[in-house]
């Protein structure tokens, strides 16, 4: 739990869990994050809970035995929801997740031992908004003023004869021995 801080709302999601392994765990987090609340939830409830968007800094999924929830893209659509901007996620899984969580628009996703899995949410909110101040420089490229100028090219390209580019080698007919 070396992620979690003092302050820091957690959701923890579970299916299968012990509840004394669950209350220990609670108790756990309580004693890092004073401040912060802690919830938890059925990873098989998810779905249909009316969770607040970003509410939450840190998300740990699958940490008590039996480690049977499975992080598809339905359940890590709804992590990465609930997450506030640069919140992480911390799961343990036994299938290699990287790319999945990736994917779904995790960043700084590391494997450590114990099919740990530590992912981040990025610093902005899905879905936000941001205006480019591009500045107002010259165009570099300028365009023909008519459309005939540029089909023709001002008319100033060389006509290469075709005829110039054959030497006599190529122009002389095949001998009867090399015919089929």
């Amino acid at each position: 739990m070396n992620n979690v801080c003092n302050g820091d709302n957690v959701l923890i999601i579970w299916k299968n869990s012990d509840q004394n392994d669950l209350n220990s765990l609670v108790n756990e987090i309580k004693s890092i994050s004073e401040t912060g609340i802690i919830v938890l939830e059925n990873s098989e409830m998810i779905t249909e809970s009316s969770r607040t968007p970003s509410s939450f800094n840190i998300v740990i999924s699958n940490w008590l035995a039996p480690q049977s929830i499975i992080h598809n893209d339905n359940l890590l659509a709804i992590i990465v929801k609930l997450l506030k901007p640069s919140g992480k996620l911390i799961l343990k899984d036994t299938t290699d997740l990287t790319s999945t969580l990736k994917l779904n628009g995790f960043v700084n996703v590391l494997k450590e031992s114990d099919n740990v899995y530590i992912a981040e949410k990025p610093k902005f909110e899905v879905g936000s908004k941001a205006s480019l101040k591009l500045g107002n420089k010259a165009a570099v490229w300028k365009l023909e003023d008519t459309v005939e100028a540029a089909w023709t090219g001002g008319n100033d390209d060389d006509i290469i004869d075709s005829d110039q580019l054959l030497d006599e080698n190529d122009l002389k007919k095949p001998e009867q021995s090399l015919r089929g």
